[in-house]
């Protein structure tokens, strides 16, 4: 393996242990205040977070990227790079609270109010974050990453239950939004320390990536917000906090493996001079994603019901079919989350931009009806509608960047989907046993034992298609290498 892959893979398992436990706590503190507070508490609360995701997305500044794409940053860009951050949450926290009241008169609750102008507060505390963690992140070094996450989780955690135990009220979750962002500002300095100094002598390294970037963000921002906007006023609170909900289950194995991935990619990516090999690490990477995400897509959407029942409770058993759907979405996206990182490593960001507003020119009006006709079912469809399209640009912007063919590039992504088949009809035999199950120890057990199993059956078909393919390079020979050291003779 080269020193290069063997950089990318420590650093990946770093950071994908971090985002792993990271995540682990996430579905510690959902499990809790699931269980305390009702689906309307999530549902209003949500409002509040889908327009601040908004509103960062739009005054988004790339600066880890451009900081990762200097070979020495100065101290004065570590400065520089510091004050736009300041003004970035600074402008983002006062543009919250200006808007603060009209979301509040149109949704027609006055919690939203005072809801949106605490939640400012987290974008002020991530603006201050040290950005010397970024010299590390070059050195293929993620501890100090793993650390703030876990340390960030853990406070959301701590603050967040104990919030709801003591009021359960939906306040509790915007307590531990704010609670991890401070927790992990504090901590950076800690673990990167500088003495900042407010500047913009460096400005000219930011402002070339800033642009399309901007333009990308806000566009994607939109995509997958939109839904999340218009629902809380076509539908009740009680569906869209279980839309909330199943849309938090199905996004834990791309906030746990896939989005991880990225920035040690990016600097693998950085890193490879050479066009061909480039291509060959681009393929490697996606077949990667998909091996280790997509079993565990199909494992919830199978399993959704079962699982809903035992993470929230009955009371959130409404949420099951939704989290299938969304897990069908996650895992035809897959392969476009590697295309962004790969354009930003080239320079080619205006291409980032062009994918997001084709997605957009289809999901816009796609949503906008189906949520007014449809409904819940409406918001559904639409984003299988635009998975699909943002999938298909992404493999001809990819073709056009490197030269993959789309057959190398499908390759990658379906001989995973390949090695999932007799999963999924393990899954199916099993899923009418669990189902009479009634909630308790048994049907925990019982999903843990399943999906243990279904994982082994995935892994051996998947490297029994990896050895009739020949063997190529890839993850599979990473786990051969670890499993069977003294066996290195079959990887080569």
């Amino acid at each position: 393996m080269s020193s290069v892959s063997q950089s990318t893979t420590t650093a990946s398992i770093w950071t994908i242990s971090g985002k792993f436990l990271a995540r682990t706590l996430d579905f510690v503190s959902l499990l809790a205040l699931a269980r305390i507070l009702k689906p309307e508490d999530f549902g209003l609360v949500a409002i509040a977070t889908s327009m601040l995701v908004i509103v960062e997305a739009i005054l988004d500044l790339p600066l880890t990227q451009a900081l990762m794409r200097q070979p020495s940053p100065s101290d004065r860009m570590f400065d520089t790079a510091f004050t736009l951050s300041v003004l970035r949450g600074g402008a983002i926290s006062l543009l919250m609270v200006i808007l603060a009241w009209p979301t509040a008169l149109i949704y027609d609750d006055s919690r939203l109010v005072l809801l949106v102008a605490v939640l400012s507060l987290a974008p002020a505390m991530r603006s201050l974050i040290s950005p010397r963690m970024v010299l590390f992140m070059q050195r293929f070094d993620f501890k100090r990453e793993f650390a703030l996450d876990i340390i960030a989780k853990g406070s959301t955690l701590l603050f967040g239950v104990g919030a709801a135990l003591t009021t359960g009220s939906y306040w509790a979750l915007a307590v531990g939004a704010v609670a991890g962002p401070f927790a992990a500002a504090i901590s950076s300095y800690l673990l990167a320390p500088m003495r900042p100094t407010l500047t913009l002598s460096e400005w000219k390294h930011f402002q070339d990536m800033i642009g399309w970037n901007t333009v990308s963000q806000i566009l994607n921002s939109i995509n997958w917000q939109l839904d999340r906007l218009l629902l809380p006023r076509f539908t009740s609170l009680s569906t869209f906090g279980a839309f909330s909900v199943a849309d938090n289950l199905a996004g834990i194995p791309h906030q746990t493996f896939v989005g991880p991935l990225m920035r040690p990619l990016m600097a693998a990516y950085s890193s490879v001079g050479d066009h061909r090999k480039l291509l060959t690490a681009y393929l490697k990477a996606t077949n990667a994603i998909t091996l280790v995400a997509a079993p565990i897509l199909l494992i919830l959407a199978l399993l959704a019901e079962q699982i809903v029942r035992v993470i929230v409770g009955e009371k959130w058993a409404f949420a099951a079919p939704i989290l299938q759907w969304l897990c069908l979405v996650s895992l035809i996206g897959l392969p476009s989350t590697m295309m962004p990182a790969l354009a930003m490593v080239l320079d080619n960001t205006r291409y980032v931009a062009l994918r997001m507003f084709v997605e957009f020119v289809i999901r816009f009006p796609v949503t906008v009806l189906g949520i007014i006709y449809f409904g819940l079912a409406g918001a559904l469809a639409a984003r299988i509608v635009a998975v699909l399209v943002a999938y298909a640009a992404s493999l001809l912007i990819t073709r056009w960047l490197i030269g993959a063919t789309f057959g190398a590039q499908l390759r990658a992504f379906f001989r995973p989907l390949a090695a999932s088949l007799p999963m999924i009809g393990f899954l199916l035999c099993v899923q009418p046993m669990l189902t009479i199950l009634p909630p308790g120890l048994n049907l925990i057990v019982s999903l843990m034992f399943c999906g243990g199993a279904a994982l082994a059956i995935f892994w051996v078909f998947a490297l029994l298609i990896w050895q009739a393919v020949g063997r190529p390079d890839g993850l599979e020979t990473i786990i051969v290498q670890k499993i069977l050291p003294r066996n290195r003779a079959l990887t080569s």
